[in-house]
């Protein structure tokens, strides 16, 4: 067994540094596969280490709260092109880390279906996670590339001319939602096993956001896509999860795998240092930590742990009136003597401080119920007449939890559809949902999501990201994103 770990674990390095996707390198070699895929184990193993390279993927701010409005410059400045929304032909983003992941998963899917198993859930459960994290990739795809290639076969052998094409948004859609179907059909039981592992609840989600993206992003018309993903979400509540009383437990590291999280990513020191949080968290050898009077409530690190590229914004500090009990869960602010405001850090993913420095080990929320109510509560909207006092109720539940109270505003389709989406903005603010929010609330036209991003405001930026050169360069066959 230890001799199968080593051989996986150098297999996977070597990979990591080489495979950088049919898009982007000439491939690896073949990882030794007369030695490896021989029984379950190995294929548990290797399992193990996607989950390893996919909570990579998921830890950073690029797919999630970087060019939306949560977030501004922090004291140590240096925020990404994407957040002031400078992107053009030749400055952008590879997606190198995503076709990466695809060829572990892809993997999986090629070799498992031809081992014994001991018990044949094991194996189906495996396998439905496999299908979920492939549609899982190619969501991110499509949300961040609009159309891109549909890769369905790992990167073991030289193929120089076999380099893929993009596809049509509407291709890549029709692989995610077969995928989620092929999971869903796999998964041998309906609850949560193991809420550091993709369930049917997590792929229920994911097909919940597919769907609602085919309606809203791609247009697609069908009343189906909306009634399909309400009736996803509505498995979702009924599998088990509860609403926590107290919102900041959700996120603690205290309170891990509670009532409310469907899917997380396992984060532990020693194991995995610290999350994407330390992006917009005060340092204390990097700004005015040592004159905030309130120095010991504010989650900072001694030394460069943490680094405030980042800080929250102005706009989700306003956002948040007074009596939201969320409001000093998510951020908090450093004062000075005088009451002046030196800085904001988040506030949310608080960490661990151990004898050495703080370390940011609160797990990765990917999934929770407020979300799937928030959700549904914006596709019922859609649907409108009965459906917009569903959705209102809906929205009532984090709303009452955060002790502001039943919404009380204008009761026509589009000001609850607004204010669904502001209630998803201060709910699920810093767990990477925003982006794909104001994506869907444009397209909706819920929104002009050039007003609502002031980095975007005058601007014309596509909101898909380019094919930079050097992803032209390792694929010639790859066209520029419309708009660049």
């Amino acid at each position: 067994m230890k001799l199968k770990s080593l051989i996986y674990m150098g297999a996977m390095a070597l990979m990591l540094s080489a495979c950088e996707s049919q898009l982007e390198i000439d491939p690896i070699s073949d990882i030794s596969n007369a030695n490896y895929w021989e029984n379950q184990s190995d294929v548990e193993g290797y399992l193990t280490g996607t989950y390893y390279n996919f909570r990579s993927l998921i830890d950073r701010v690029t797919y999630g709260e970087d060019r939306g409005d949560a977030l501004q410059p922090g004291s140590r400045g240096g925020v990404s092109r994407a957040h002031t929304q400078r992107l053009d032909n030749d400055n952008g983003y590879d997606w190198k880390v995503i076709f990466t992941n695809l060829h572990h998963v892809n993997m999986i899917l090629k070799y498992a279906p031809g081992i014994s198993f001991g018990d044949q859930n094991t194996k189906n459960r495996i396998l439905a996670q496999a299908y979920t994290l492939r549609a899982h990739d190619n969501m991110l795809l499509l949300q961040m590339w609009g159309d891109a290639p549909i890769v369905l076969e790992p990167t073991e052998t030289y193929a120089k001319d076999n380099k893929p094409s993009r596809q049509s948004k509407e291709a890549l859609m029709a692989q995610i939602l077969s995928d989620l179907d092929n999971a869903l059909n796999l998964f041998p039981e309906k609850t949560i096993p193991n809420k550091y592992r993709i369930s049917r609840p997590s792929a229920l989600m994911l097909k919940a956001e597919a769907l609602s993206w085919n309606y809203t992003v791609l247009k697609s018309g069908r009343q189906e896509d909306l009634t399909d993903a309400i009736a996803a979400l509505e498995e979702v509540e009924q599998c088990g999860v509860a609403m926590m009383e107290n919102y900041a437990h959700v996120f603690d590291v205290d309170h891990r795998t509670n009532s409310e999280i469907i899917f997380a990513i396992y984060v532990r020191f020693g194991e995995y240092d610290s999350m994407y949080a330390l992006n917009f968290t005060e340092s204390a050898v990097q700004g005015q930590v040592g004159n905030a009077v309130n120095k010991d409530d504010i989650p900072y690190s001694n030394g460069n742990i943490a680094a405030p590229y980042y800080a929250p914004s102005a706009k989700i500090k306003a956002a948040f009136t007074g009596a939201d009990k969320r409001r000093p869960v998510c951020f908090i602010e450093g004062v000075n003597a005088a009451g002046k405001v030196l800085f904001t850090c988040q506030n949310k993913f608080r960490g661990t401080a151990y004898t050495k420095d703080r370390y940011y080990d609160n797990d990765i929320v990917v999934y929770r119920l407020a979300d799937a109510h928030l959700l549904k509560a914006e596709l019922l909207c859609y649907l409108g007449g009965g459906n917009v006092n569903k959705a209102i109720n809906l929205m009532n539940i984090t709303r009452n939890r955060a002790g502001i109270g039943d919404y009380s505003g204008a009761t026509d389709k589009n000001s609850v559809q607004r204010a669904i989406l502001d209630e998803r903005f201060l709910e699920l603010c810093f767990e990477l949902k925003r982006w794909p929010d104001l994506m869907r609330a444009h397209a909706a036209g819920t929104i002009n999501i050039y007003d609502e991003v002031p980095n975007l405001n005058g601007k014309s930026t596509p909101l898909y990201f380019p094919i930079t050169p050097t992803m032209r360069d390792y694929n010639e066959n790859l066209t520029q994103t419309e708009g660049y």
